[in-house]
């Protein structure tokens, strides 16, 4: 199923030039972008809250202790 969006005329024409550039259809090349554009959040989001964790000393304890207990448990399946 598909709908209309309103989009500037600006964006429509960048739409259109990498369209003819890439030889992918306008819906194809939005789908690609939204992708994108959740990606960025998502890891945006992820490295704020890690930035915050850095300010918390039992929080970054915590999360080193278990890396160390995953680590030991990755090397177990190495041998």
């Amino acid at each position: 199923m598909s709908t209309t969006i309103r989009v500037s005329e600006g964006t429509r024409s960048r739409f259109a030039k990498l369209a003819k550039a890439t030889g992918k259809p306008m819906t194809e090349l939005l789908d690609e972008a939204a992708d994108a554009l959740e990606r960025r959040v998502f890891f945006d989001r992820f490295a704020a809250r890690y930035a915050e964790l850095r300010h918390d000393a039992n929080a970054c304890d915590e999360i080193e202790a278990e890396r160390a207990g995953e680590s030991r448990s990755l090397s177990d399946h190495l041998a």
